[in-house]
């Protein structure tokens, strides 16, 4: 009998979106730390990077490159939990901001808190599309 995972058993990522690279915290079902890094915000290394692994929960914050990270990662079996980032005081309030930390914290947060991420859910591409389209047009006139 196979057995399926669950939230509690799966590996839980953190990543800490940016313009070019990205930093990951990869924590065990105990909570364990097993891997940390930087990896370019690229589809191709997202691809190389989380492609074809076991499905995990990957939490990261809104922002101008989560909905395309979100719809990539949902797209290769991932669940993806969306951090409300002006929500988020542990990570927006830290004067002291290290992208490594915050990785870790989504991480923690993901596997043992996650309503304290405020999730979010990004609007469809089409939608997002016709509301560009749409504001475009304002600016126009």
């Amino acid at each position: 009998m196979k057995k399926t995972t669950t939230q509690s058993q799966r590996m839980v990522v953190g990543l800490d979106l940016g313009d070019r690279y990205s930093m990951f915290c990869v924590l065990d079902p105990e909570g364990e730390v097993v891997e940390e890094g930087r990896i370019a915000t690229t589809k191709e290394a997202l691809r190389r990077k989380f492609g074809g692994c076991e499905s995990m929960l990957v939490v990261f914050e809104v922002g101008t490159h989560s909905p395309w990270v979100d719809r990539l990662l949902s797209g290769w079996g991932h669940q993806t939990l969306v951090a409300n980032a002006g929500k988020v005081a542990l990570i927006y309030k830290n004067e002291r901001k290290h992208d490594r930390k915050d990785a870790r914290s989504l991480a923690e947060l993901g596997q043992f808190k996650p309503i304290l991420l405020h999730p979010i859910r990004h609007r469809s591409e089409e939608t997002q599309s016709v509301r560009a389209l749409v504001r475009s047009r304002e600016k126009m006139y």
